[in-house]
């Protein structure tokens, strides 16, 4: 009996580390890394061993016989085409090298508690012996992976229980529903590291259109957030990936919206759809749902949705969800095209002391454990070119 990896894989790729026979892929560093459904076991070469369900945050890795007959279609399938490797000789491996612990600086400054800044507050502690003050303008952590990630999958949010655990270290020093500046935390700290992501949603720029994170953000129950006005019986979701197709099914799903169809509105084709296969598979069998594509949106008014092809389409409430996009950070550099802090490995170019790391490092893109090996390049930056505080030593 093998394993299988199901839809609710978050990508944070422990299961890698940890797989005695090199099973799983794709890993980090390979092509498909961050971009396909999650990660796959090989059933050719899996020994049973349980290893990967063990360290697995989201139980996702599950025995074949109690995993969805799809997950394990799905696990084969990545393999059909790729070859096996004749044989493992077990005894030709190299011996197994890890990173260098370093003293590195003494103290650091972690700004946002998501997946980003989660990960780099778990690998400085890992790596260095600093001490971690975390803040977040939330009082509680998992940023976009508590409030972001929708409310009927229960077991990718599981996550945030390791997070949780990661503010009771020692070494660690929590400050919710805590605002800084880089005015604020210079001079306090040998090193800063920026995590606070792109949650605001691009928009069309269409007057009375809702946005994905205004939505988002209401049905998550995010502090602060107002419920946003929906109209039915039936609404547009502009956008193709998969907080599209995540909207799209709660509308209907969620009591009180009034909302029984949608259409999913895309300005390209289908070859250019953004969403993973597992976010499809929930909706083509929901009813209610309309797929549009090659739809160039116009005007929005009160009768419905005005393509640039001259056509109406009837609807009482238009979402977007074409992205999300970061805030410039005051004090930092923004490249305004690109959405991100410039920086080289994660350090900001032109201010020493300063990293990034997650969406505001490299754009929005990538899931939760995505942001792991993010998170791993920048405070393995950050401890070659931070100094250390030369008032602690």
């Amino acid at each position: 009996m093998t394993y299988a990896i199901s839809g609710d894989c978050c990508s944070d790729a422990s299961c890698v580390a940890v797989c005695p026979m090199n099973c799983i892929h794709p890993s980090p560093g390979e092509p498909g890394f961050g971009t396909t459904d999650g990660l796959f076991v090989d059933p050719r070469t899996c020994i049973d061993c349980g290893a990967c369900a063990d360290i697995c945050p989201v139980d996702a890795a599950k025995p074949a016989d109690r995993s969805a007959a799809v997950d394990v279609q799905l696990n084969a399938s990545y393999y059909k085409e790729r070859p096996l490797l004749d044989g493992l000789d077990l005894d030709s491996w190299e011996p197994p090298r890890f990173d260098r612990w370093s003293d590195g600086p003494r103290r650091v400054a972690v700004v946002g508690a998501g997946p980003a800044g989660m990960y780099a507050t778990r690998e400085l502690l890992q790596r260095s012996t600093a001490e971690v003050t975390l803040f977040d303008r939330l009082p509680v952590v998992g940023g976009l992976a508590r409030y972001g990630v929708a409310p009927d999958h229960p077991l990718t949010k599981q996550i945030v229980e390791t997070f949780e655990r990661i503010t009771a270290h020692p070494r660690v020093r929590w400050r919710p529903s805590t605002s800084v500046s880089v005015a604020e935390l210079e001079g306090r700290y040998d090193a800063v590291v920026h995590a606070s992501g792109a949650y605001e949603s691009r928009r069309l720029g269409l007057p009375g259109e809702v946005t994905a994170d205004e939505v988002v953000a209401w049905y998550n129950e995010r502090p602060g957030a107002r419920r946003p006005e929906l109209k039915g019986p039936r609404a547009i979701v502009v956008g193709n990936g998969n907080v599209a197709l995540d909207l799209a099914r709660l509308l209907i799903t969620l009591s009180g919206t009034g909302i029984t169809e949608v259409v999913v509105v895309g300005r390209r084709g289908p070859e250019a759809a953004a969403y993973t296969a597992s976010a499809y598979r929930e909706v083509e069998h929901t009813k209610g749902i309309v797929f549009r594509y090659n739809t160039m949106p116009a005007e929005w008014t009160d009768r419905g949705l005005t393509t640039t092809a001259g056509e109406t389409i009837p609807a009482g409430t238009l979402i977007t969800a074409i992205g999300f996009t970061a805030r410039p950070i005051p004090g930092l550099p923004f490249d305004e095209l690109r959405g991100v802090v410039p920086n080289v490995n994660g350090a900001v170019v032109g201010r020493p002391g300063h990293f990034v790391t997650g969406w505001i490092k490299r754009g929005a893109q990538g899931g939760i454990g995505v942001n792991k090996a993010c998170a791993q390049e920048t405070v393995r930056t950050l401890l070659t070119e931070a100094p250390v505080s030369a008032a602690l030593m």
